[in-house]
């Protein structure tokens, strides 16, 4: 039997401007808007950059700016973005109990953690190094998002040696297969991230389908992973994760099959609250090897776990107790460049298929000699 989580715990000081309840073509739908200018949050960026594998941005023409449509905390959301606010309408899944309107505006402004304070942040980013003047005003306004812990595990557990569009199509047939469905949108059908409650009832199969559905060694280690967070205490243990330091948060995810410091990291980072921890990938490690640290690792082919931590502790004394979102700032405004020289190489050759890397998948695609 599928079930759904019914609710998130949300404290937020402020609300949504205005929001309203519909009964939509699709559905019960709530309607809202969050005042938040559009250099505060690079939706887009933010969004298919790497940190969640359920959106798309859908193309239109009454806006320069972005529209993105996606799954989040159990809901379909369709958003848009204006120079002085983001409209969401969101879709929950059928099952959910009845909420007020304002419930999904707060949640969404934990989604994006509209309550910290990001232009302050950078200010002190800009002070602490001069690297962080150099790039664009509009990726500094990348969000480090909010996300489950569960569907963070696995879907960077899918993530490893990865690109993607790959990644979001396993994680598609595995909401498809053990999640609710939420409805039909643009000619798609849609589902929540499967609870473990519901891992748990198909745990003896689980390790096969994934394999059938080609997830390959990733297979194994999601069956694993699963049952290893039951035995941990599933949601209890997400909850002490989160009230651990970050040392000893990062720790025990390692205990998980197939997780290794850099997504522990990425999953400290986006699910726990650990805004210290500092993944370190293939685009990061080059950024501190011609910035950061010319000299320490002028010599360095290799990230071992001793020069990982000497980058990330280096970033943290630079950047201070939010390093990690420093590091995202940096990593997408890295990612940005290195796709941009990936589509002017594609005017003249087809052979290198655009690969945007993500927080696990830190191996660059070798070109064809």
């Amino acid at each position: 039997m599928k079930t759904v989580n019914t609710f998130f715990n949300l404290n937020f000081k402020y609300k949504a401007v205005n929001y309203s309840n519909f009964n939509c073509e699709m559905g019960r739908c709530f309607v809202g808007e969050i005042a938040i200018p559009a250099n505060q949050v690079n939706l887009e960026v933010s969004l298919v950059g790497g940190q969640s594998f359920r959106w798309r941005k859908v193309d239109t023409t009454d806006s320069k700016l972005p529209h993105l449509h996606g799954i989040a905390y159990n809901a379909y959301w369709e958003l848009s973005q204006s120079t002085a606010a983001i409209s969401y309408k969101v879709y929950p899944a059928p099952d959910l109990p009845e909420m007020k309107a304002n419930y999904y505006g707060d949640l969404l402004r934990r989604y994006f953690r509209l309550d910290f304070d990001l232009n302050e942040n950078l200010n002190k980013w800009r002070a602490a190094h001069e690297h962080f003047a150099t790039i664009t005003p509009h990726m500094k306004a990348v969000r480090v998002l909010d996300q489950e812990p569960l569907e963070n595990i696995l879907s960077f557990i899918c993530s490893q040696n990865n690109h993607i569009k790959r990644i979001s199509a396993m994680i598609d047939w595995f909401c498809s297969k053990y999640g609710l469905r939420i409805g039909k949108f643009n000619e798609r059908e849609e589902f929540t991230f499967p609870t473990l409650a519901v891992l748990e009832e198909n745990q003896k199969e689980l390790e096969l389908n994934l394999r059938e559905a080609k997830f390959g060694y990733r297979a194994k280690f999601i069956a694993q992973t699963v049952a290893k967070i039951i035995d941990f205490g599933g949601k209890a243990w997400f909850d002490k994760l989160r009230e651990m330091s970050y040392a000893d948060a990062r720790q025990e995810l390692v205990r998980l099959p197939g997780i290794g410091y850099k997504v522990a990291d990425c999953i400290c980072l986006m699910s726990l609250g650990h805004l210290e921890a500092v993944p370190i990938d293939t685009h990061i490690y080059k950024i501190a090897q011609n910035v950061y640290m010319p000299k320490e690792l002028a010599k360095v082919k290799t990230v071992t776990p001793r020069i990982y931590e000497e980058i990330a502790n280096h970033l943290r004394n630079i950047y201070g107790p939010y390093a990690g979102w420093a590091q995202a700032v940096l990593f997408c405004a890295d990612l940005q460049q290195f796709q941009t020289t990936k589509e002017s190489a594609k005017k003249s050759t087809r052979e290198d298929k655009e690969k945007s890397e993500s927080c696990g998948s830190a191996k660059p695609k070798k070109k064809r000699k």
